[in-house]
Order: structure tokens, then C-alpha cells, then sequence
């Protein structure tokens, strides 16, 4: 390198531009939400939200539970799925077994919302299912 380009350089007070730092950023940003998804916190409980029901099940039991005559939800080994849904397109069945606190199942045809729940949210059940 000749000595205008390294004065170039150090000259700048920044090297990096903007669109360097967005990139930048964005990789924290995944690299952090892939942590939180793989080293997550194991969930204590499940709750289910239906338009007029709300369930909470412990995931330390095993368990078969069929929801307001449209899901079939199974609880096994600290995890949660859908075996059997009356909906057109079965995602919620296709979206397989959840564990991890914050993650969700959501079967939007019939309007039922399957969250896992930390150990300070786990408190009883509430309505009809």
C-alpha cells in the first residue's frame, strides 16, 4: 500500500459506513434471538386461550386433552402439541412440539392460542374447555 492510502485511512475518523453498521446490528440481533430460542428457559405450563375459555396445564404431567371439541392437545416430556385439529389446513398440528417459555401454537380457524408458561405464571385454570 503507498503512503497517500494509509494516510486516507487514517485520516477517516470512522472506518465504517452506515450500511456496515446496520449489518452489523442485524447479526447481533439474530445471534441473540437464536440463543434465546436454543438456550431458552424449559417452560413449567401451558395455557390455552379460546374465545371463551382459558386452560392451564401443568407440562410436568403427561397428559391427553381434547379443547372445545376442535383440538386434540398432547402433554409429554415438558413439551406440548396438537395430535388433532377440525381446521382446514392442520398448521397448529403441523408446527409439532413446543417447550421453551414464550413459544405459541395458534390455531387461528378455531380461534384457540396454545402459550408456554414460565414458573411464576403457572397458577390454575380458569372457564371451560
Amino acid at each position: 500500500m503507498d503512503e497517500k492510502k494509509i494516510e486516507a485511512i487514517r485520516a477517516k475518523k470512522f472506518p465504517l459506513g452506515a450500511l456496515d453498521i446496520v449489518v452489523f446490528a442485524a447479526a447481533i440481533a439474530l445471534t441473540v434471538a437464536l440463543f434465546c430460542t436454543v438456550f431458552g428457559e424449559k417452560g413449567s405450563g401451558v395455557e390455552i386461550v379460546g374465545t371463551d375459555m382459558r386452560i392451564v396445564l401443568p407440562l410436568g404431567e403427561n397428559a391427553t386433552r381434547k379443547i372445545s371439541d376442535c383440538l386434540t392437545v398432547e402433554i409429554r416430556d415438558g413439551s406440548v402439541r396438537v395430535i388433532e385439529s377440525t381446521c382446514k389446513n392442520k398448521t397448529c398440528v403441523k408446527m409439532g412440539k413446543i417447550g421453551r417459555v414464550g413459544e405459541s401454537i395458534v390455531c387461528a380457524q378455531n380461534g384457540i392460542v396454545i402459550t408456554v408458561l414460565g414458573g411464576g405464571d403457572l397458577v390454575g385454570s380458569v372457564g371451560k374447555g
